[in-house]
This record gives structure tokens, sequence and C-alpha cells, in this order.
């Protein structure tokens, strides 16, 4: 059986129902309130200047002009250059060896050591018993001199009596003959004490050249046979630099050529003298060894320090050149941007040129220009320019000299973007994160 609501059941129900009605009313009135509110505040807020300024009919400001850096097409007479990775390597080298033998009593350099030629000393070796074999030399001849003194005495009677008959001629030949034989006893010990006297004045070893320590190969204390190595050393001042020329571009070189030189590592810029041209080369290469002089800029350059050496790879010729820096590298093919001046139909409807202030403070325009991709091809290239030729026939007469070409901010251009010309001439900086045009990396 069904149970029948009270009166008092049924007020609740109808307050539950009321209010829930109420609750809802509410929420949907908040609702369109705050949606009317965040359309009304986000609506965009255009001046009275900002739409005076804007051309009729345009939805959108004129274009702004970027800032780039430009260079000059020129047409000039260069010798193509390469680079070729090469080493820095010592002029002289040398193992420096005792020539007597003995005890090491002396080592007073280490690796690194600066040495100047015949007057640091590098080495000592113990002289005693050479000194005690020259004595022993030295006293032979003394005896020598005394018999050969008495015979030569005695022969001079012998000769007497001789005169005499009083004894044979064979007796006298006899008495010359040990003479004859005391004096080449008494040379043979002669060049034995001579011997000695070099052997002590070389227990001392002195720098053969100036230049520096690079290696020790024995310590005080060591018995040192004859010929044994005690240290190494390489020369300074002059450095050479070795690199492997190929052989198509080894007729374009001749001893005494200047070339250009950078030491990658100190980032130095030097010009150096073909030194030699070895006649040897490598068969599976086709490469010829080549040397350089250089100076070593007071010990900054350093034996197998890395270079790169630039050498011709063709005749003189005259090409249109162009800097590294405006020619844009991508795999299917290279791009110089050139500016032309920007042309209107309309004057009045032609943006304003940029306005700048000059190093004095005085205001003055600049006119804008548009930027023009140009397909080309790199002929060759020295080390501050490329030598190119167009990829297109009607973009010959684009490509003249004086035409301006964008060496700065080119990475961010699109075809018939304005642009205008930055008249600060500095170099630019790069900075952490950015290439040294002022482009941002982007890890990908």
């Amino acid at each position: 059986m069904l149970r029948k609501s009270g009166p008092t059941e049924l007020l609740n129900q109808r307050f539950l129902s009321t209010l829930l009605s109420c609750s809802l009313t509410t929420f949907l009135l908040g609702g369109v309130a705050t949606y009317w509110a965040v359309a009304k505040w986000s609506a965009p807020i255009v001046s009275t200047e900002g739409a005076a300024a804007r051309p009729a009919g345009k939805g959108k400001p004129p274009a702004r002009a970027q800032l780039v850096r430009v260079g000059t097409i020129q047409r000039q007479s260069i010798v193509p250059v390469k680079a070729l990775v090469g080493d820095l390597i010592a002029v002289r080298s040398a193992t420096i060896a005792t020539e007597v033998a003995g005890k090491l009593v002396a080592l007073p350099i280490d690796e690194g050591t600066e040495v100047i030629a015949g007057k640091t000393l590098i080495a000592r070796i113990d002289d005693t018993w050479t000194n005690l074999e020259r004595d022993k030399i030295m006293t032979q001849i003394a005896e020598k001199k005394a018999t050969l003194a008495f015979e030569t005495t005695d022969l001079k009677r012998y000769e007497e009596l001789l005169g005499q008959r009083a004894v044979s001629l064979s007796e006298a030949e006899q008495k010359r003959s040990l003479i004859e034989g005391l004096q080449a006893s008494l040379a043979q010990l002669n060049v034995l004490l001579k011997e000695a006297n070099e052997r002590i004045s070389r227990r001392e070893i002195y720098a053969p050249f100036d230049g520096s320590v690079i290696a020790k190969h024995t310590e005080v204390g060591e018995y040192l046979p004859i010929g044994s190595p005690i240290v190494e050393i390489i020369s300074n001042g002059r450095i050479d630099a070795r690199m492997m020329v190929p052989e198509n571009s080894l007729p374009l070189l001749s001893t005494g050529d200047s070339v250009d030189v950078v030491v990658d590592s100190l980032g130095l810029e030097l010009s150096g003298k073909v030194f030699s041209i070895n006649a040897q080369g490598s068969v599976g290469s086709r490469t010829f060894p080549v040397r350089v002089e250089l100076d070593d800029r007071n010990g900054k350059l350093l034996p197998g320090m890395g270079v790169t050496v630039f050498v011709p790879v063709m005749q003189k010729s005259t090409e249109l050149l162009v800097p590294r820096d405006a020619v844009l590298m991508q795999p299917d093919e290279s791009t110089v941007w050139i500016l032309e001046p920007k042309e209107s139909t309309d004057a009045s409807k032609a943006p304003p040129d940029v306005t700048s202030v000059s190093n004095g403070g005085t205001p003055h325009s600049q006119p804008q220009w548009v930027a023009h991709p140009v397909p080309v091809q790199v002929l060759s290239h020295t080390r501050q320019s490329y030598a190119i030729t167009c990829q297109r026939e009607a973009d010959r007469s684009r490509l003249a000299p004086g035409v301006q070409v964008v060496t700065e901010g080119l990475e961010r251009l699109v075809p018939g973007a304005l642009v205008r010309v930055d008249s600060d001439s500095s170099s630019l900086e790069s900075v952490p994160g950015a290439y040294r045009t002022g482009q941002q990396r982007v890890d990908r």
C-alpha cells in the first residue's frame, strides 16, 4: 500500500524545487555575463590616430623593413685557393748521446728546458777513470823519452867507435833501429794522450743549437756506454708548416712563393714562404710533401699544432666576386640576395622612407630596398670571396659589378622583403646560442 505524504513533506519538496530552480537560473545568468565581459575586453582597441594613419582599404599596417648589412659585387682578377690541412714541424731535431763511457754525474735540465747553443750544459760524465788513464799514458811517455834520450846518446858513441872500427856496422844499425822504435812508440803514446784529453773535454755535453728539451732518456747515476741517448732537443726560432699538396696544384707552386697560413688553435693568420717541395710523393694519394717557412712567434707556435694552408688550384682569372658571407650555401643550390630599389606606382600609397639618426644627431631618411634571391654557382674562392656565375641566363644582367648583396641577415629574408641597409660597419660578435650573423641557433 502507498503511504500518503503529509503536509510537512509536501512543503519540503516544494522548497527544494524552488531552491534548485533559482540556483540554475543564477548560474546561467552568470555565464552569460562572463562571456559578454570577456568579449568586450578582448576586442582590439583601435585609436583614431592609428585608424587615420592606416591606408584606406587595407586591413594591415605596411610591412616593416628588415635591417641588413651588404657588400658589393666586384669583377677582379683572383688566384683561386684551396685549404689544405697540415702540421707544424721543427726545423731541426736531435737525440743527444754521450761520446764517452762513464757514470752520469750531472743532468741539470728537464723536459721543456730552453737551451742555448754552446752555453747550456746538458750532462756531465764522470771523468775519474779517464784522468787515471791519461796519467798512465803521461808516465809511459816520460819513460819512453828517457829511454830515447839514452839510446840517442849511445848511438853517437857507437858511431865514434864505428869510425875506429871498434864496433861492427850491424851493431850500429841495430842501435839506430832501436831508436826508431822508441820514436814510434813515443808518437803512439802522444796520440793516446791526445785521445784521453779529448775524452776528458767531452765529458761535459753542451747544447748543439738553440731549442727546447722534449724528452729525457736517462737519469743521474746511470752508467752510460758510448752512444747512449741522453735527451732529445728540437730547434726554435724558425718552424715549418708541412702539408701534402695534390699533384694538380703542384705546378702552381714554386720555392719562394708566399702562401697564407692559419694556425687553427691560436687563430693566427700568417704569411709564409714555400721552403721546399719534395720530389717523392705518395703513390696512393697522389700528393707531395711541401714545407712552408714560418717564424715561431717567440715560442707560440709549437711542433704538432694543426694549420690550414691556402694553396692555388688554378691560374689567375677575372671573375665576379662576392663576399663569402653573401653566399647562402644549400644542398641543392647556392643563393645570393641582391638589393633593388623599391618601386611604387602610387606615391600616396607608398610607405615612407625609414627615418634614422646620424652620428651628429640629425635625422635623415634612408631609402628602402627590396631583397630578391638569385641562384648562383660557385666557381672558385679566395679566402675572403667567392667567384660566382648565374644559374639562369635571365639573371645575368642583375648580377653586375656594383650591385649590393646581403651579407648579414640573409637567413631570415623572404623573396620581395623590404630591407634597409645598416650604416654601421663594425664587425659583429657572436653571442651564446647564436651564429656570428646573429641568427639564433635552434636545437633539433
